[in-house]
């Protein structure tokens, strides 16, 4: 009878095996987080760009006033504005000459996203789509921060976004580090 052979892998193969596997984790899982953290603040930025849009566009079409404004109740069967509010809490749209017929209703921002604005309470976008209410240097700023505040993601792409709607009422979104850490004060937690 000849002598039985058994296979396996040896100690040095596994141990080689899991460093390689806690290499792959160590750098994919931040990664990951960032690409996901990245994405869900496109979304959320997106989300208010088009609605933005939509007010406006519908302001111009309605030939009225339009207004987006911070809504905590947004989900409710009679919506109302909220100055107090912040739009991360929610917002709606409504035709203000119409007895306030709702357009459009938003729910809250994920809670990872901070929001800094300069906006009054609301925007208004008059008939021309031009916003009835502006800063004092004509234009609207928001701010979109989360907890990776003003850290450089690599080709000088912020963390956070930058909305600025000025003039004839269409928002402009940017992404740049340098400037988004200027706007409202950038993204860092003790602002």
């Amino acid at each position: 009878m000849g002598k039985m052979h058994q296979e396996g892998v040896t100690l040095i193969e596994l141990m080689v095996t899991l460093s390689v596997i806690a290499i792959i984790v160590a750098v994919g899982v931040p990664a990951m987080r960032d690409f996901f953290l990245t994405n869900q603040m496109s979304a959320a930025a997106n989300d208010i760009v088009s609605s933005l849009h939509f007010a406006r566009s519908e302001a111009v079409k309605r030939g009225t006033t339009t207004r987006l404004c911070p809504s905590t109740d947004w989900a409710t069967r009679n919506p109302t504005c909220n100055a107090a509010a912040s739009l991360a809490d929610g917002w709606i749209i409504i035709d203000t000459s119409a007895a306030g017929i709702i357009l459009q209703r938003h729910e809250p921002l994920s809670d990872r996203i901070r929001l800094k604005d300069d906006i009054d309470g609301w925007i208004d976008f008059s008939p021309s789509g031009e916003p009835d209410n502006p800063n004092a240097e004509g234009e609207f700023n928001l701010l979109l921060c989360d907890d990776r505040e003003n850290r450089d993601m690599g080709r000088g792409l912020a963390a956070g976004r930058w909305i600025n709607v000025r003039g004839p009422g269409r928002p402009r979104v940017y992404d740049r580090k340098t400037d988004v850490q200027n706007t409202l004060g950038g993204c860092n937690n003790s602002s």
